[in-house]
């Protein structure tokens, strides 16, 4: 499957991205220091240089992983790999933060915070390490390098109680699901004695994982509790059911710019990573990881539904709505299928666009207003078709299409991961879905609702124009919704072909 005859001293020609980004982010942190206590520079000036800085980064990031000349290779004594699935996966995640940065640019710009980018960037090397691993000891570390900038950026607005909560709970819940990780992962290595990918596929080849006992110190017993405490830690970090308890509060006490990153990028690499692991290397214990997979995806999407019903905060209601698409993508990955996990990344690339957009939505309405307010509430969005119909008509498409209205990209995002379920045969499953759809489609219409039929009580006035850039992600976003059912094929196809490299 892979190179093994590779130069010892290519290595770092394949790791050229990653090493890039960690100098660059290190340089920046250093010019960051010298110049903000300059007097005579202009400290917001200096915010905006180093954000456009930082996007102009990952640019150069997202060029060195488009091409690279090694593919399917192993790097770092089989630590890291480099191939088409994993480059696939970079590249998404590196467009995303792009659009993620640029949209919360002119929020940040207020507060002046340049140390916001150097996070950003030490937070996106730890994921490309992450998305790269092909080894539960580096895939630990690099996501623990991750964490830690979440953690700092979660409890960034220093002088706001909610933030430092926010920071607080975030980090003890996250050390919690570290330490089950890397519970699973002792188990994982005592049994085995190794942690690399390939060579745990090629041990459980064959694996009477069912010749078990009531014995905890049974070998079958060990290895099964550390697939399954594997699986929890990555469904914690993924706010999936009933691991979600800390996404609401985080997401609501977390300033606005942060929030974006926390719902739009992490999903991407923490998925391409969890099919490396229970597609490749712990295929062979499908019945127990699938079996949690199935419960947590029937479960995420019940509690997502149900309690976003509830919700009057925006960030909250967002949160909840994330936990129940996080259900539907897990019921792609549960199939255990060639077919559910194709669908599991169509379905991941519309939800990370349709939320990008919404986003987008929202922070121009939180830095675009006649009297600065934040907008906190959903009812703020009272009389919106009034004072800016462009951004309320977008808003809908928004809302209709996370809701799954045909025939725009939430409708197919839907469909194609229902129909994994079908032909998996789970068909209580999808029914149940399909059911709990259609009470989540009154909680996104409340929202077509407050913006167009409570024309009379005008909470916001937005009269400020959005910057070019804004407004190219805004449009581009919004014109991808919108006009998806054009050609689905396009995605369908590239999402075939990149789980057809990962298989192969």
């Amino acid at each position: 499957m892979f190179n093994f005859d590779f130069i010892n001293e290519n290595h770092l020609k394949v790791f050229l991205p990653e090493i890039y980004l960690a100098s660059i982010s290190l340089i920046l942190l250093i010019v960051g220091v010298i110049f903000s206590n300059l007097r005579f520079y202009k400290y917001s000036f200096f915010v905006k240089e180093m954000g456009f800085l930082a996007i102009l980064s990952l640019f150069f990031t997202l060029i060195l992983i488009i091409n690279n000349p090694f593919i399917n290779v192993l790097i770092f004594n089989n630590l890291f790999i480099s191939d088409y699935f994993t480059s696939f996966i970079k590249c998404f995640t590196i467009i995303s933060i792009i659009g993620c940065l640029i949209i919360s640019m002119d929020c940040v710009n207020k507060i002046n915070i340049f140390e916001y980018f150097i996070l950003i960037l030490f937070a996106i090397f730890g994921l490309l390490c992450f998305i790269s691993s092909f080894d539960l000891i580096s895939m630990y570390i690099s996501l623990e390098v991750q964490s830690l900038a979440f953690y700092i950026l979660a409890s960034l607005k220093k002088k706001s109680a909610f933030s430092t909560e926010a920071g607080l709970k975030y980090f003890i819940l996250g050390a919690f699901s570290s330490g089950i990780l890397l519970l699973g992962i002792s188990f994982i290595y005592g049994v085995v004695g190794t942690t690399n990918f390939e060579n745990l596929g090629k041990f459980f080849i064959g694996f009477d994982f069912l010749n078990s006992s009531f014995d905890i110190f049974n070998i079958n017993n060990r290895i099964i509790i550390g697939i399954i405490c594997i699986f929890c830690g990555i469904l914690f970090k993924l706010t999936a059911a009933p691991f979600h308890m800390w996404a609401p509060d985080v997401y609501e006490g977390s300033p606005l710019y942060v929030t974006i990153i926390f719902s739009v990028v992490p999903k991407i690499g923490l998925f391409g990573v969890a099919t490396k692991i229970f597609y490749f290397a712990l295929y062979e214990g499908l019945f127990f990881w699938q079996s949690v997979a199935l419960f947590c995806s029937l479960f995420s999407i019940f509690v997502g539904t149900l309690k976003a019903l509830q919700q009057n905060k925006i960030k909250r209601f967002l949160a909840y709505s994330s936990i129940s698409h996080v259900g539907f993508l897990l019921l792609g990955f549960a199939t255990g299928t060639f077919i559910g996990l194709q669908c599991l990344f169509f379905y991941l690339v519309i939800y990370t666009i349709t939320i990008l957009n919404i986003w987008a939505i929202f922070i121009s309405l939180e830095i675009n207003n006649k009297r600065y307010r934040h907008l906190r509430y959903i009812n703020d969005l009272q009389g919106l078709v009034k004072t800016d119909p462009l951004l309320a008509y977008t808003l809908a498409i928004n809302m209709f299409s996370m809701a799954g209205v045909p025939p725009l990209a939430g409708f197919f995002a839907k469909f194609f991961v229902l129909f994994s379920g079908l032909e998996s045969s789970y068909n209580f499953l999808v029914i149940f879905s399909i059911l709990l759809s259609v009470v989540s489609a009154f909680y996104y219409i409340r929202f077509i609702k407050i913006i167009f039929f409570d024309a009379e009580k005008i909470g916001l006035i937005h009269v400020n124009r959005i910057g070019y850039m804004h407004s190219l992600v805004l449009g581009s976003t919004l014109f991808f919704i919108t006009f998806f059912f054009i050609y689905p094929n396009g995605l369908y196809l590239l999402t075939q072909y990149i789980i057809l490299n990962f298989f192969c």
